[in-house]
């Protein structure tokens, strides 16, 4: 009971700021202190939410530009931590060869690639999936080696006396030792791609969350445009969320070790409560790749109308 009511307290510690900030949002431009037309009430913005949702397709460019993201995160992924652990372990020396070569690709800006990417993969999905690819790309291969070189050596050794195939080597040792690196890199790459892509959506493209916000600004329809930023900061936070439970589903041994949250279970109860929570992962990840999927070819079918249906609307 008494770790209930601090665990309550905890979280509305943690929320009272969000509180103060939406009741601020709401009262400042109702009593004047700002122009309602440059910042709509908070509850004007949920409404332009639901509108969006309704009338605008907001679901399906939200799955169109989370569907981007994950499949350049996939992609970056299947390059880079195979890579790392081959530089981080076996290749050191070619490491220490490529390392400056590497960290100036990593600060290369990606919108300055945007024509080379146009000429390689025409003006489609193809030129969107490499600039998030790249961008992923980066800070998942440095995360990579870096995990692979602090294992313990002693694992590596004695894995070695067991004569373990240089496969079971690479997937029961490297990779789960060098596991919480991984993850770093995997947030790190998906909040700058998830941001990057919304920029480059505004720039040029005909669906998706950075599209829809760059048709409203244009048009100067605040209350659209705050809930689109609303949106896109929510679903970053989903896609964080989703990284972290995927993380501790993977490592619930170090979980038992360090901090004791699964005390009292046994090993084999834990390792099927990871198991369960790696699978349910994989399977929302499946789920939301096969729906991003079907709503990319829907937006792409009709990619002829460029405004949104409200707006025609508005114009008429």
């Amino acid at each position: 009971m008494e770790e209930r009511k601090i665990n309550l307290e905890y979280f509305l510690l943690r929320a009272s700021g969000i509180l103060l900030l939406l009741l601020l949002w709401e009262g400042a431009p109702r009593l004047g202190w700002v122009d309602a037309k440059v910042l709509p009430p908070f509850s004007t913005v949920v409404g332009a939410i639901f509108e969006l949702w309704h009338k605008d397709h907001l679901f399906r460019n939200a799955m169109v530009s989370l569907w981007r993201v994950v499949i350049g995160l996939m992609l970056a992924s299947a390059v880079a931590i195979p890579l790392g652990m081959a530089l981080g372990y076996r290749f050191t020396s070619l490491l220490h060869t490529l390392n400056p070569l590497f960290r100036i690709l990593g600060q290369v800006n990606p919108f300055s690639l945007t024509p080379v990417f146009l000429m390689f993969f025409g003006i489609g999905e193809g030129a969107k999936l490499a600039i998030a690819t790249w961008v992923c790309l980066w800070p998942l291969l440095h995360n990579t080696v870096l995990g692979v070189q602090t294992v313990d050596a002693v694992l590596i050794k004695t894995a070695h006396s067991m004569k373990t195939s240089p496969l079971d080597l690479a997937f029961k040792v490297l990779l789960p030792g060098a596991a919480p690196f991984l993850f770093t890199g995997l947030r790190i790459g998906v909040q700058m791609c998830f941001f990057m892509m919304i920029a480059g959506e505004m720039l040029g493209a005909t669906a998706g969350l950075g599209w829809l916000l760059h048709t409203y600004g244009h048009y100067f329809i605040a209350p659209k445009v705050y809930a689109l930023g609303l949106c896109i900061v929510l679903l970053g936070v989903f896609v964080n969320q989703v990284l972290g439970f995927l993380e501790k589903s993977l490592s619930f041994w170090k979980e038992s070790v360090e901090t004791g949250r699964t005390a009292g279970i046994s090993t084999r109860k834990a390792f099927h409560l990871g198991k369960r929570g790696a699978a349910l992962a994989v399977s929302l990840l499946a789920g939301l790749i096969f729906v991003g999927s079907l709503q990319v070819v829907e937006a792409n079918r009709v990619s002829r109308d460029p405004m949104p249906h409200s707006t025609h609307q508005m114009h008429k």
